[in-house]
């Protein structure tokens, strides 16, 4: 059976506006796991560039609006039949404050094509680890390396109507540092993994609706437990096989409030929410 999904730009998104320090959230890239096929038969590599503009939903007057601009570069080698080698980075531009830019860490992933489980479910599976090239991890964070693998989950889309994508993944990390704490005393973070669910919708013109849910749990070298989330919501148009457009809402933050107990999980963050717009090339 072939398949592909194509990718899920605001997935991408709501990883690049979380900001350019990734070292201790490497399981994931993308919450699903996104299969590409190179556009010529014949042909061993595919990939794409991402740029995105980013800024504060809210504007409170205050100098606290957050404003930026990501770049984000994927590289798929076809490596047999089943496998794909992949790498990924990016870059981070604060238009505030430039002394903020920064890359973000760089995977290098082993990526298994789904396969059928049953005839509901396929599965896909991915082993990676991280080249921290982003100053918050190798500096800061003095972040020798983060391995990582990851289990996708995909409703076979001969089980739905057409257009309608539904998958989830189960992450985990092991994050390895020269030092438990980081040059400002916080406690670095050894392990996290990652739960996530996508729902998209395309149609045949090429628009389509996507919205995107992860919760992530980290555990620190002094074994204390923080989880958060993101969640993004898109609105896409793919003009051909090269081009695709997206604007889209993101939000993230802390599961829970500061008295522990009551949920932070928002659709709308008047302090956190980020909308953006992006432009892909795909290849």
């Amino acid at each position: 059976m072939s398949f592909a999904i194509r990718p899920l730009l605001g997935i991408l998104a709501t990883v690049l506006l979380a900001g350019p320090a990734f070292a201790n959230n490497n399981a994931s890239v993308t919450s699903s796991l996104v299969v590409q096929q190179p556009k010529k038969e014949g042909r061993l590599w595919s990939g794409y560039i991402n740029v995105g503009r980013s800024a504060s939903l809210y504007d409170f007057k205050d100098g606290s609006r957050k404003d930026g601009m990501d770049y984000a570069l994927r590289f798929n080698l076809k490596a047999s039949e089943n496998y794909t080698v992949r790498i990924q980075g990016g870059y981070s531009q604060d238009l505030k404050y430039p002394e903020s830019d920064d890359f973000s860490d760089t995977s290098v992933s082993v990526i298994r094509s789904p396969f059928e489980m049953g005839s509901t479910l396929l599965l896909g599976y991915r082993v990676g680890a991280v080249v921290p090239t982003s100053k918050d991890s190798h500096v800061r964070q003095n972040l020798t390396t983060s391995l990582s693998t990851s289990l996708s989950v995909i409703v076979n889309p001969d089980r739905l109507i057409t257009g309608f994508d539904v998958s989830g993944s189960i992450s985990a990390a092991r994050n390895i540092h020269q030092y438990e704490t980081a040059l400002d005393g916080r406690v670095n973070t050894q392990y996290s993994s990652n739960q996530s669910l996508s729902l998209s919708y395309s149609w045949e013109s090429g628009v389509s609706l996507s919205t995107d849910f992860l919760h992530r749990n980290t555990w620190s070298y002094q074994n204390v437990m923080r989880d958060s989330f993101e969640m993004s919501q898109e609105l896409g148009y793919q003009f051909n096989p090269t081009w695709a457009f997206a604007v889209g809402h993101t939000n993230s933050g802390s599961t829970l409030k500061p008295n522990g107990s009551d949920s932070n999980v928002q659709f709308i963050d008047e302090n956190n929410s980020l909308v953006y717009a992006s432009m892909t090339v795909i290849f």
